[in-house]
C-alpha cells in the first residue's frame, strides 16, 4: 500500500455541512476502491486541507475522487517520516553536554 496525500483548495471557507456531505460521499467510494482515510488536516481559514490516506497507488486515489465528484488540487504519494525513525531526531551524547 502507498501512503497519498491529497491537497484541496477552496475560494470560500469550506462549512462544516459541506465537508460533512463530502465525506458521507467519500467514504463508501474510497472503501470500494480500496482507498483508506488516515486523517485530515484543516487550515484554520478552511480555505485549504491535506487528507492523508493508504491505497494500491495515486491514480486509484484519483479515480475514487473523479468517481465521487469531490475536487482536488493535487494528489501525491509520501514517504512517511516520523522523529522516532529520523536520524536528526536521535540526539548524540555530546547534545547533552
Amino acid at each position: 500500500m502507498t501512503r497519498v496525500l491529497v491537497e484541496k483548495i477552496f475560494d470560500e471557507p469550506i462549512s462544516q455541512e459541506k465537508w460533512d456531505r463530502d465525506i458521507a460521499i467519500g467514504i463508501p467510494c474510497h472503501n470500494a476502491h480500496n482507498v483508506h482515510w488516515i486523517r485530515s488536516m484543516m487550515a484554520r481559514d478552511r480555505r485549504r486541507v491535506i487528507c492523508e490516506f493508504e491505497a494500491p497507488d495515486v491514480e486509484t486515489v484519483q479515480r475514487s475522487f473523479r468517481k465521487a465528484k469531490l475536487p482536488f488540487a493535487r494528489i501525491w504519494a509520501i514517504d512517511l517520516i516520523e522523529p522516532s525513525t529520523s536520524v536528526i531526531a536521535q540526539p548524540s551524547e555530546e547534545s547533552y553536554l
